[in-house]
């Protein structure tokens, strides 16, 4: 007898461009299967089809034995397929019980009308939030929550839809250590209750740790499919990648210079409060806690998007007590977002536009744009970091690696010195990830400094010369290089203080 679902020789083209090919993926019920490989192997498009966002061109799909035909996203929905996509599909301006059953509401009878049953509807929710052991309340606006929170609602979301399969894409891109802990939770639960789940993710060591099998596609083909507890990540990465990934963090030690930025008593609306800080030439300081932390406000106090802020920012020995976004740009500091490609690209314009937005200046003579040496300036910067892309592709087609490498070529042309990385490598592969580096390493190279904020421990710990951890909008701990581990990185970004 075969797993709960099969897709059998699936292929799928984009045009001329063969994205799958011959594709066999399986799982069972109560069994995580991983999915994995580098960006553009094929993970998003196949679980696409089998969510009816896309119809493959030929192949079959099996549910419980039973052929199924699944041409649109409905159709799935009423298979029991949910997929939990890397961006957040909620209303943030409804609360969290509105977003699970919208379109659904259970209704009631009063006064011959039919009326939506909201008491139904808030204990419905609190009911899967305490089976989950999830502290959200029903009630609370999803603009409020954390991206953990809103994923967890998600999950709930479909799990109340009757989900058998769900597909969870790179569902811990901007989690917290403690966040991923309460995923594996509740994953645990939902193997207990028979649901199948496919996991998307570039976090290998999640994946060893969650999943029963890893499937490894790598340009639209299955290169091996194994069981986890025979495998180890060295094998997985080399059949991702096709090659030998010789070092995750390939940081260069690099002569520190002069001072670039230096923060002092810097707070903003009780969101952060005190904080003091220098940075140098040379250097990658580690900004790193839990969600809710104060990490992404410092970064957007510093970079003039959250003002008035109290203390003062000394950029390139100016003193300034009202950064805006126009003078953190004049003056060489740059904010390089990662969570969403959205807020770095602008995602239906060619990436010539996206590299050269941020300094047209220039490439503009007498308030006239040189079409030519935009051109030219944008071939140069795609050679030199590596972008898999031509100057006319759209930003949109792009795949996740190389978006953000395009996040980085725009930095780079406006000859940033001081640069604000936001979760640099969320949702990237292996490979990918070490060109983030490398490219970190050539911006290091030409005299810059780095902010890394980052939620993941390893990184934090491999790239960085020196580490401050965040707990409630404060700096609870700094560790000079060589210093820090992941327990005490943990500890305090937990809460924890040194002992008197």
């Amino acid at each position: 007898m075969g797993d709960f679902l099969e897709m059998r020789k699936i292929t799928k083209l984009f045009g001329d461009n063969i994205v799958l090919k011959d594709v066999d993926f399986s799982v069972n019920k109560g069994q995580v299967h991983a999915l994995v490989g580098e960006n553009g192997a094929g993970k998003s498009t196949l679980m696409k089809i089998l969510a009816g966002v896309h119809v493959a061109n030929s192949g079959e799909i099996y549910i419980d034995g039973n052929r199924v035909e699944i041409n649109n996203p409905k159709e799935a929905q009423e298979l029991g397929i949910s997929m939990i996509y890397q961006e957040t599909r909620l209303f943030p301006d409804l609360n969290v019980a509105e977003n699970i059953f919208i379109r659904r509401e259970p209704l009631k009878n009063k006064g011959g009308l039919r009326l939506i049953d909201w008491d139904k509807v808030y204990s419905e929710t609190a009911k899967y939030l305490d089976y989950f052991g999830l502290k959200i309340n029903a009630k609370a606006s999803v603009n409020t929550l954390s991206l953990g929170q809103q994923k967890f609602v998600e999950i709930i979301r479909a799990l109340s839809r009757n989900a058998r399969i769900i597909i969870m894409d790179e569902p811990t891109a901007a989690f917290t250590e403690q966040e991923i802990e309460l995923l594996f939770n509740v994953i645990q639960d939902m193997k207990k209750l028979g649901i199948a789940i496919i996991y998307i993710s570039h976090r290998l060591n999640e994946v060893k740790r969650i999943a029963e099998k890893v499937t490894v596609l790598r340009d639209g083909e299955v290169i091996e499919t194994y069981e986890v507890s025979d495998v180890d990540l060295h094998k997985i990465i080399k059949a991702m990648a096709g090659k030998e990934i010789c070092d995750r963090y390939p940081k260069l030690k690099i002569r520190h210079g002069k001072e670039l930025l230096r923060v002092n008593n810097l707070s903003y609306e009780g969101r952060i409060r005190n904080i003091s800080f220098s940075l140098k030439e040379g250097e990658i300081l580690g900004i790193t806690g839990l969600s809710g932390s104060g990490r992404r406000t410092l970064a957007k106090v510093l970079f003039g998007i959250n003002r008035p802020y109290e203390g003062e920012i000394m950029l390139n020995g100016r003193i300034f007590k009202d950064m805006d976004t126009n003078k953190a740009i004049e003056n060489g500091l740059c904010y390089v977002t990662g969570i969403g490609t959205d807020e770095g690209l602008i995602l239906n314009a060619p990436v010539t536009e996206n590299i050269t937005i941020a300094n047209l200046k220039r490439i503009s003579k007498f308030g006239f744009l040189n079409k030519e040496e935009e051109v030219l300036k944008a071939k140069d910067l795609i050679e030199r970091l590596e972008i898999g892309a031509n100057a006319y592709d759209i930003a949109s087609n792009l795949s996740g690696g190389n978006q953000k490498k395009v996040i980085f070529a725009k930095w780079l042309f406006t000859n940033a010195k001081v640069l604000i990385i936001d979760e640099p490598t969320a949702g990237i592969d292996v490979s990918s990830k070490v060109d983030i580096y490398n490219i970190m390493n050539e911006l290091l190279l030409s005299g810059a400094s780095i902010m890394m904020i980052s939620s993941d421990f390893s990184e934090i710990l491999g790239m960085c010369d020196r580490i401050l951890v965040m707990y409630n909008g404060e700096i609870s701990k700094v560790f000079e290089k060589g210093e820090a581990t992941q327990e005490k990185i943990l500890y305090y970004a937990s809460g924890g203080r040194d002992s008197v």
